[in-house]
């Protein structure tokens, strides 16, 4: 009884992950998100790269309104850039989930991966809106040219004990492993233990916070948010220990 109970506490197998996209290859360990606010990244060590937000849309009742980036974005000319589209959906004016928004986003993401390697897809959808997102990034993968990657971020609860994300057709999924609400600790814990995610897709890469403590992940990509400008000395700190 006891050896089976000692089992019970050894650390589960990853499952192995599916080829990756050869784009991906282009991409550093270490990508850093700069939203739409101004960010100066000249500062950043070489072997980082930025994936910034090109342009947002919100998806309200039939509309899609899309903004494009208008706050500077500095970096070296040799840092890896990676465009984001970011959509929201509103709370107040739920989304109709038309063709026609579904064509808005699809048109954007086109636009933002031109002259790039990867393109990533925020858009943290609602349980009622699953569908709608996985058909779209069906159609955006079946659009894109075949030598550019897609990214897309998720919910950690996504690839966790609510997973659906077994037939989405992302290259590259980034589970956001902050502000995770009540399911945070028991999401940490079951990286810690494991390593990662139970589910193979969403093992290629993590995204952590800079004002959270990290998930002990072996994704070999990590992704990291911050709700301030960056600042070399906030960059430093994160890897001091």
């Amino acid at each position: 009884m006891v050896l089976a109970l000692l089992g019970c506490q050894r650390r589960a197998e990853l499952p192995a992950m599916p080829a990756a996209h050869p784009a991906l290859a282009s991409l550093p360990p270490r990508m850093l998100w700069a939203w739409e606010r101004a960010e100066d990244l000249r500062w950043l060590p070489a072997q980082v790269g930025v994936a910034y937000v090109a342009s947002s849309i919100l998806l309200a009742g039939p509309s899609a309104q899309v903004r494009a980036r208008a706050n500077p974005l500095y970096v070296a000319a040799t840092t890896p850039l990676v465009p984001v589209v970011h959509v929201d959906a509103s709370w107040q004016q739920p989304p109709t989930l038309s063709e026609q928004q579904q064509a808005v986003i699809l048109a954007q993401v086109l636009r933002a991966a031109r002259g790039y390697r990867v393109v990533q897809l925020d858009f943290e959808v609602r349980r009622s809106q699953r569908a709608f997102l996985q058909a779209l990034v069906a159609r955006i993968r079946q659009q894109l040219p075949a030598d550019t990657a897609l990214s897309i971020t998720a919910l950690a609860s996504w690839c966790s004990g609510d997973y659906w994300l077994a037939n989405i057709a992302a290259d590259e999924i980034v589970p956001m492993t902050f502000r995770m609400g009540p399911e945070q600790e028991v999401i940490r814990q079951q990286i810690a233990r494991d390593g990662g995610f139970r589910h193979a897709k969403c093992n290629r890469a993590i995204g952590y916070a800079q004002d959270e403590a990290r998930a002990a992940s072996k994704a070999p990509r990590q992704y990291y948010f911050s709700p301030k400008p960056w600042r070399a000395e906030s960059w430093r700190q994160m890897f001091a220990s």
